[in-house]
């Protein structure tokens, strides 16, 4: 056997080399995988959905602070604009000095709805300033000036006139101080309590290269001259409740979520101030007569500050304001119980006569299926009294 005849039989014995998996090896590859998303995903999700609550948890908790600096600052709470005669009072006590001009412009601005400043038909609209425009408007921060906090430097807002003149030209008259016209929203307000972000106010800025009109002025998106701070450059509002109006009810005046205080919006849901599960015993003996009584059934949470509420991360307070709960064809208000989830509908006449009565027993855990909507919009809210969302501290 010669040495090219060893060269043949070793190049027939040498092993090849493999170029691939096999399918058994590839499908345990693939079982692996799968195991670990199965492991890892929820995982990343909730690690994810944790951080954005508590984030959203940390601003709620600065703009409570901001407000207890505020009360600190001027004696008061801020109203929730709910209530003209409170707001009136509330501004009379921090700014005694406003001058007629600044005072009565505040007047225009919640009472004029069609634009003719004048009061022959004006009534109160607790929209005009909604429950989540408050604490822009509060927060931000006022001029230094006393008698003008609103229209003075810094302040809330800015005089535009026709665009050609000055507040303090002699052509410019009282009534033109007084007309929200001639303003629009200010930006640079040095005195603010909370540091807002520019991006998440609702405004719309001005075209430079057109004339000053009623329409090209600095203004929120909804026309008017209040901002409402959002959760993200496009999600919805942080709200606020005073104490002082959890259980306002006025027929005449809607709030956008019904006569009772609350905010509405067909964007970002309904939510009215949360109930807490202190009850009150009806000292009456006989059944709730009306739904103002049937409200004082239940104490509310913060019953002597206020209330700030993040729609959450899905961006929606809830589907529901009302519904026709015990099928009388009549809707009833709806409120929400902190902690228990529970629903409270303002039920009266026979059969409701104490607070159990008022709970609507098909409802848990902020559940809204029972009023025909299955995604459960306000379990997710989160407020300055929840540790998170408000589902998470449901027992």
């Amino acid at each position: 056997m010669n040495a090219r005849t060893n060269l043949q039989q070793h190049a027939r014995v040498a092993p090849t080399t493999r170029s691939a998996f096999t399918l058994v090896e590839m499908l345990v590859v693939i079982g692996i995988i799968g195991i670990l998303s199965a492991i890892l995903i929820p995982a990343v999700t909730n690690a994810v959905r944790r951080a954005r609550v508590t984030n959203l948890r940390l601003e709620v908790t600065s703009l409570e602070q901001a407000v207890e600096q505020y009360q600190q600052k001027y004696g008061d709470y801020p109203p929730d604009f709910s209530s003209w005669a409170i707001v009136e009072r509330h501004y009379r006590k921090v700014f005694p000095r406003m001058s007629t001009n600044d005072s009565e412009l505040l007047y225009f601005l919640l009472h004029d709805t069609n634009g003719t400043a004048t009061k022959a038909d004006d009534v109160f609209d607790a929209t005009q300033l909604d429950r989540g425009e408050v604490l822009a408007w509060t927060l931000g921060g006022y001029s230094d000036d006393t008698q003008r906090p609103f229209t003075g430097a810094g302040g809330p807002l800015v005089w535009t006139g026709n665009g050609t003149n000055n507040y303090g030209d002699s052509a410019v008259t009282d009534a033109d101080r007084q007309n929200p016209l001639y303003f629009q929203v200010n930006i640079d307000r040095p005195n603010s309590l909370m540091d807002f972000d520019a991006a998440r106010l609702d405004y719309s800025e001005v075209n430079a290269g057109a004339a000053m009109t009623g329409t090209n002025r600095r203004m929120s998106s909804d026309g008017d001259l209040f901002l409402s701070y959002r959760s993200d450059s496009e999600g919805a509002p942080f709200v606020y409740f005073d104490s002082r109006t959890y259980a306002l009810y006025d027929p005449n005046v809607s709030s956008g979520a019904g006569d009772f205080n609350g905010y509405g919006s067909t964007t970002y849901g309904y939510v009215r101030p949360f109930l807490s599960t202190n009850a009150n015993a009806n000292r009456s003996g006989g059944n709730y007569t009306d739904q103002a009584a049937a409200l004082g059934a239940w104490q509310f949470v913060n019953p002597n500050t206020f209330q700030i509420i993040s729609a959450g991360l899905d961006n929606n307070f809830g589907a529901t304001a009302s519904y026709d709960v015990n099928g009388d064809s009549n809707v009833e208000p709806i409120y929400f119980q902190y902690d228990t989830g529970a629903a409270i509908a303002l039920l009266t006449g026979t059969g409701f006569a104490t607070p159990g009565d008022l709970v609507v027993t098909s409802v848990s855990k902020y559940q809204e299926s029972a009023f025909g909507d299955n995604e459960q919009y306000p379990a997710d809210n989160i407020t300055n009294f929840s540790n998170g969302t408000v589902v998470d501290d449901v027992p």
